[in-house]
């Protein structure tokens, strides 16, 4: 009897053994809260880290190099990054069905990250950020990713696409690489501001910019972009720039170097061609050096914030909007802020600190052109090279490194949680333009209305009656919503875009298209203005405030940099296209291609109304644009939208609309997708991006078949005084002289 019963024990506890198991191994593949999710990921992936130690097996390059970068004038300490932090933090958990519902990544997924990382020590850049992206940065975004479905949060953190990481040495996805690379590579010639841009009392505090910049450019710049960029990614091609961050691997940029070296520094008296012989002054130096090359790329990037990653310390850094002079630092090291046994802990781990950080950016105010202004003025650069410091630290010093006397602090619960949310980035009540490009609208709301629309016509030989009778609603709604407000606080328009043939009656003095939602603001009955004029006084406007009806997109091309622009005084709103000193012979030569097929324009291609250099600095992602050429919004970008259903009937319009270019004597260079737009309201496809296409022929100087021309008139080159006015601004924009930049 007693062994019977020692057998039924033994097999109840086995039965509940094997029941806790199953239930243990159902909860694992479970997902997480967002707080167990932290938990787990900083006991399984970042107490995980392992730095290689020995110097055989790391890499030994130079950790930076400064040369003819721009440096800060001082490095401070950042006194409220925990309130601030803090402060997003507040924000999260005010929403209780955010951060309790299990939304995110299981046991089981994290394990099969540490399974991955074990046996990867960090010895070198690229292992760095390897270690970053398996257990930091992939996890954030999937915190981020369900924020979108949050109304209020979306709302709260300005968000309004994707968040994602990119490194700079593979980034997936074309459009994206085109972005940062027109946002951070540039020649060695540095581009001369507008003579008129600055008050007279500034050009003593610039001469010394002037210099630098002229010493910037002796020198190619071996690498303008960081090693990764955080970017908001909205409908589809708005490229965002959130941060910037920089790797740093542990073995040449270490902890008790960090804590030392880290403190309020001039650097012209602290760093820059000093000499000293202690630990802390070679740790300054390094650290100013690092500071720099990471400060050097977001005043480039035209972003505000960034950090420096070690995989075991994070230097967190904020350009103040008010001084582009100076840059504060907060130094965190998570494997040690997690000691501290406070309520708060779970919000300092690596996930906790960069996503929270992630957020802050998010929701800050974009630098003004005031503050692009400011910082190529009054920066210089650093002509230091960092492998100099290197070889200056004595060895001794570099393997008997003293102790780190990092203390953790303590954050507290700051019960007034501020709404820091950006007036730039989003607006309540306000969405983004529907069309967010010159060439096209990316928008996820609308991606399918055109292939749709398409598809019908095709299907019901073309018969469009019914999708006017929609356009014609759908214009209705945007004009009576768009008409309620023109433009938000921080003065960007609201409205939506002009149709394409509303700018064309620009052109050709026709009446008014009453299809247009902004219509009523135009005038009368006719456009009361040509192509000049609407140019001069869209020139004239700009000149006065930079901000004011002027939106960059963060569409960024091989050439040109998008902008919509709305004329305040008449309510039109179209597309700016950009580019810089280097790249303005081919916004040149495309504004001349326009001018050549401008019997097309407005149906085959966009309208070009005229173009011209702007005479005050207008910056984008950190660059000074040269040369503006303004076009009609057309459509939109195929490239969204084309799918198997619609894919037959986009390939026939293409088709069409190349063979019309080529009955003109012209072959598109680039004929992928990207370049298509899909005009729904008039039901036709657009070709942009005419700066590469190869002329078969030479075109008669004008054409009496244009739809630019008036009806009955043939107008020679040379007989000026019967050129129509709508044509006499292009004759005066591709006559060679001063048509790029008109005087008045």
């Amino acid at each position: 009897m007693p062994r019977l019963r020692r057998q039924l024990e033994e097999e109840r506890r086995a039965r509940e053994e094997a029941g806790r198991l199953q239930e243990e191994a159902e909860r694992r593949i479970q997902p997480n809260t967002l707080l167990r999710l932290l938990d787990r990921c900083h006991e399984s992936l970042s107490q995980a880290i392992r730095v290689e130690t020995d110097a055989t097996l790391t890499t030994q390059g130079d950790a930076t190099d400064p040369v003819n970068r721009l440096y800060p004038k001082r490095i401070v300490p950042w006194p409220d990054f925990p309130q601030l932090q803090q402060q997003v933090w507040g924000k999260l958990d005010r929403t209780a069905a955010f951060t309790s519902r299990p939304l995110f990544p299981s046991d089981t997924q994290i394990d099969y990250v540490a399974t991955n990382i074990q046996n990867n020590p960090i010895y070198s850049e690229t292992s760095l950020r390897n270690f970053e992206r398996d257990t930091v940065d992939n996890f954030v975004e999937k915190v981020i990713h369900p924020l979108r479905d949050d109304g209020a949060l979306r709302h709260e953190f300005g968000i309004q696409g994707r968040v994602t990481f990119y490194d700079r040495v593979n980034p997936s996805e074309t459009l994206l690489e085109s972005s940062l690379g027109q946002m951070n590579l540039r020649d060695t010639r540095t581009p001369q501001r507008p003579a008129n841009t600055r008050p007279r009392r500034a050009r003593g505090r610039a001469r010394g910019a002037a210099q630098g910049q002229k010493r910037e450019g002796t020198a190619r710049r071996r690498n303008r972009r960081a090693d990764q960029f955080c970017v908001h990614i909205v409908a589809n091609e708005r490229h965002i720039p959130v941060h910037a961050v920089e790797f740093k691997a542990p073995h040449k940029v270490t902890i008790p170097e960090l804590v030392a070296g880290l403190h309020q520094i001039d650097l012209a008296r602290d760093a820059i061609d000093q000499e000293g012989d202690t630990f802390e002054f070679y740790a300054t130096r390094l650290v100013a050096a690092v500071v720099t090359q990471i400060f050097s790329y977001m005043i480039y990037s035209g972003v505000r914030y960034g950090y420096i990653c070690t995989g075991e310390a994070f230097v967190f850094l904020q350009i103040p909007k008010d001084d582009p002079t100076i840059v504060q630092y907060y130094l965190c090291i998570p494997n040690q802020d997690m000691q501290a046994d406070d309520e708060f802990r779970l919000h300092r781990t690596a996930i906790g600190q960069v996503l929270a950080f992630t957020l802050q950016a998010l929701t800050a105010d974009a630098p003004s052109q005031e503050w692009h202004d400011a910082a190529h003025d009054k920066l210089i650069a650093w002509e230091v090279e960092y492998l100099d410091v290197l070889r200056e630290i004595p060895e001794t010093l570099r393997k008997d490194q003293p102790g780190s006397n990092y203390r953790p602090s303590h954050w507290k619960r700051d019960r007034k949680i501020h709404n820091t949310r950006s007036r730039t980035r989003c607006q309540p009540g306000v969405s983004t333009p529907k069309h967010p490009s010159t060439e096209g609208n990316g928008s996820e709301e609308e991606s399918h209305s055109p292939s749709a629309a398409a598809a019908s016509r095709s299907r019901s030989s073309r018969d469009r009656s019914n999708k006017t009778q929609s356009s014609r609603e759908s214009g209705k709604t945007r004009s009576s919503r768009d008409n309620k407000q023109n433009s938000r606080k921080d003065g960007h328009s609201t409205r939506p875009y002009c149709t394409i043939a509303c700018i064309h009656g620009i052109v050709s003095r026709r009446p008014l298209d009453k299809k247009c939602p902004n219509w009523e603001l135009h005038g009368r009955e006719r456009h009361s203005m040509g192509p000049r004029e609407f140019t001069r006084q869209l020139h004239r406007q700009l000149s006065r405030n930079r901000d004011h009806g002027f939106e960059q997109l963060h569409i960024c091309g091989r050439t040109g940099y998008l902008i919509k622009a709305t004329l305040l005084s008449r309510g039109y709103t179209v597309i700016i296209k950009a580019t810089t000193v280097e790249k303005q012979h081919r916004l040149e030569a495309e504004v001349d291609n326009y001018y050549r097929l401008r019997s097309l324009q407005g149906q085959h291609i966009p309208v070009c109304l005229g173009a011209f250099m702007p005479r005050i600095a207008y910056w984008y992602h950190g660059e000074l644009m040269a040369r503006m050429m303004v076009l009609s919004w057309s459509g939109t970008r195929l490239q969204h939208v084309i799918n198997e259903r619609n894919s037959s009937f986009f390939h026939q319009e293409r088709e069409k609309a190349l063979a019309v270019l080529r009955l003109h004597g012209v072959v598109h260079g680039d004929s992928e997708w990207r370049n298509m737009l899909w005009d729904d309201p008039g039901g036709r496809l657009v070709v942009v991006d005419l700066e590469d296409v190869k002329w078969l022929k030479r075109p008669q100087a004008l054409d009496s078949a244009s739809g630019n021309a008036q009806r009955g008139h043939r107008v020679k080159v040379g007989t000026q005084a019967k050129i129509p006015d709508q044509l006499n601004y292009y004759l005066h924009m591709t006559s060679p002289g001063p048509w790029l930049g008109l005087t008045s």
